[in-house]
């Protein structure tokens, strides 16, 4: 009986003892905050000049580049019709600052990266009005129009050649060429045509305005005495006016990279137009895991392109914690927003030569992080506000 008791006792001890204990602290709730990596500063950050912009940007860039081994790049450029206009209705005409533009961004590559240019809109006038109406005697016009994509430019075994790229453009610098329609989807399939089953592959479009295949197909369709005639004389018809949307899906299938550059649209006189293109570009690149960039200068398109091709390279974010060490969290792209809870992680560049480093996400609404340089030329991560 004493025995019993003096269990009895102790129990009643502890389960006191327990009564007076405070309850363990709940785990620190982490906030998500949504998180940005990029290559460098923006032009319109004013706390430099745009050269050193430039400058800084142009040594990340070939950093890394030289992460990976050979890229294989396919550059589209718009040559249509709507390239003659000027810039916000007085400014430069558009072909002259994208050409000049063109040419800027050729010291980028290297010897071995493997550079193709596709050119639409340059050899078979335009078959659809600027007032984007196709009347049935411009039917077959508008079918060679859609046609109309150019293989440039194509590296050599022996690697880019900067010579002899400078030599197959210069027929962009003259105002004769831009006489055509837009493409788009077509070109984005002979791309892929050339880029499938190649690693490290990107398709960076540069261009001013809206697909016009769509809408010859469409009306078309309306008339199907055309139709039959037309498909009956084109076997390719189908591909020949490929929407865009469907033709970047096969890019993404393919895991190849896809940036739009909108070009010299700036401050249009009709806004509802431009906010109409911008809708379009901005369906595009969030469909293919990208963002739509916007250019107008030949110092724009230097930095978008940079930025474009950066836009290619992923990585992951690991944890940090004891207890989920190594783990996946997170994956991005760089200059692509993701939401992710804060704290410590590990970065990593998902790159053939490793880069990874540690960051601090911190609950605020946005963590902003960039490349740098080190004092020895070395690659690093740091919050933008600490630069």
């Amino acid at each position: 009986m004493k025995k019993l008791l003096s269990v009895l006792t102790l129990i009643g001890l502890f389960l006191l003892s327990c009564a007076h204990q405070p309850p363990p602290t709940p785990p620190k709730e982490k906030m998500k905050t949504e998180f940005l990596l990029m290559g460098y500063k923006s032009l319109s950050d004013k706390s430099e000049k745009a050269e050193e912009i430039l400058g800084k940007k142009r040594s990340i860039y070939n950093r890394l580049k030289d992460l990976s081994s050979k890229s294989h790049i396919m550059i589209i450029y718009d040559a249509s019709g709507s390239m003659r206009e000027r810039i916000g209705g007085n400014g430069p005409k558009k072909f002259e600052a994208a050409y000049e533009g063109l040419r800027q961004i050729v010291p980028l590559f290297r010897a071995n990266d493997n550079l193709k240019l596709i050119v639409f809109g340059s050899k078979k006038t335009s078959g659809i009005t600027t007032e984007g109406v196709i009347i049935r005697r411009n039917y077959m016009k508008a079918m060679e129009a859609c046609g109309d994509v150019e293989v440039v430019y194509n590296s050599p075994k022996e690697g880019f050649d900067q010579k002899e790229f400078l030599v197959a453009i210069q027929f962009l610098g003259s105002e004769k060429t831009y006489i055509g329609d837009t493409p788009i989807g077509y070109s984005v399939l002979k791309a892929h045509a050339l880029l499938k089953g190649l690693s490290n592959s990107k398709v960076i479009l540069i261009t001013d305005g809206e697909e016009t295949g769509p809408l010859l197909a469409h009306a078309i369709s309306k008339d199907k005495a055309w139709e039959q005639k037309l498909k009956k004389q084109y076997s390719n018809f189908d591909e020949l006016t490929l929407s865009a949307l469907d033709g970047i899906k096969r890019l993404v299938d393919d895991h190849i990279h896809f940036s739009p550059i909108l070009y010299g649209l700036g401050a249009s006189a009709n806004d509802q137009e431009a906010q109409k293109i911008r809708n379009f570009y901005h369906k595009l690149a969030t469909s293919s895991g990208s963002v739509y960039l916007e250019a107008i200068t030949p110092q724009e398109i230097l930095n978008a392109f940079m930025d474009a091709e950066m836009m290619s390279f992923t990585y992951g974010l690991y944890a940090t914690e004891p207890n989920q060490k190594g783990q996946l969290v997170a994956k991005g792209k760089i200059g692509i927003p993701i939401l992710v809870e804060t704290g410590r992680y590990l970065l990593r560049i998902e790159t053939e030569r490793s880069f990874e480093q540690e960051i601090e996400l911190k609950p605020q609404k946005k963590n902003v992080h960039i490349f740098n340089l080190d004092s020895q030329g070395k690659l690093m991560v740091i919050p933008m506000d600490s630069n």
